[in-house]
């Protein structure tokens, strides 16, 4: 039975999203280097595979960010 966009239902999709390993890790910099300048020097943000056997292998942004909030400084 198809799906609301006219796929069949039970047949894996593909992604069309899915971002590099390279450009993973920019956005990563990037982000991190945003809450940097604010003088929030604790947060730590990372490009993580989420499983590197597969293919397409999907990254993932990581932070240490507590509810989108910089950890409490100690």
């Amino acid at each position: 039975m198809p799906d609301h966009h006219g796929a069949e239902t039970g047949v894996a999709a593909t992604p069309l999203d899915l971002m590099t390993e390279g450009e993973a890790k920019a956005l990563a910099t990037r982000i991190e280097g945003h809450w940097h300048r604010l003088g929030q020097t604790t947060v730590k943000v990372w490009a993580e595979a989420v499983d590197p056997s597969s293919r397409p292998v999907v990254w993932v942004i990581q932070s240490n960010l507590v509810n989108g909030l910089p950890p409490a400084r100690q």
